[in-house]
């Protein structure tokens, strides 16, 4: 294909997106996530730091696997052994991290929402 055919099917392409998303808008109605407090900072901060604590937890557990499977996979070569070793230490240490960053938020968040 043409690259002048190309860019000029993205850009019709975009402004009819664009067009129909414009043209539904109106009728879209959007629930509040946070169920109408979203005027209260600490539910608000306790919100999103409940959600980054997820993504920060999964992305822990995902490296202890790949430490184990790099452990497991090494074949008995010391290199490799150490390697996953070290990958399985900082996965831990870090979910500790997040673990005791979690909690101690928690307590602060929970302080200045009783003040």
């Amino acid at each position: 294909m043409n690259k002048k055919y190309f860019i000029l099917t993205t850009i019709l392409f975009g402004v009819f997106a664009i067009s129909c998303v414009s043209y539904a808008a109106p009728s879209v109605k959007l629930t509040d996530p946070l169920g109408g407090q979203a005027n209260d900072i600490p539910v608000l901060v306790g919100s999103i730091i409940k959600y980054v604590s997820g993504i920060l937890g999964v992305l822990a557990l995902v490296m202890f696997i790949y430490g184990g499977l790099m452990w497991m996979t090494s074949g008995g070569a010391s290199d490799k052994i150490k390697k996953g070793r070290d990958t399985l230490v900082w996965a831990v240490l870090g979910l500790a991290l997040i673990f005791f960053s979690y909690a101690l938020l928690d307590f602060i968040l929970k302080a200045l929402q009783q003040s």
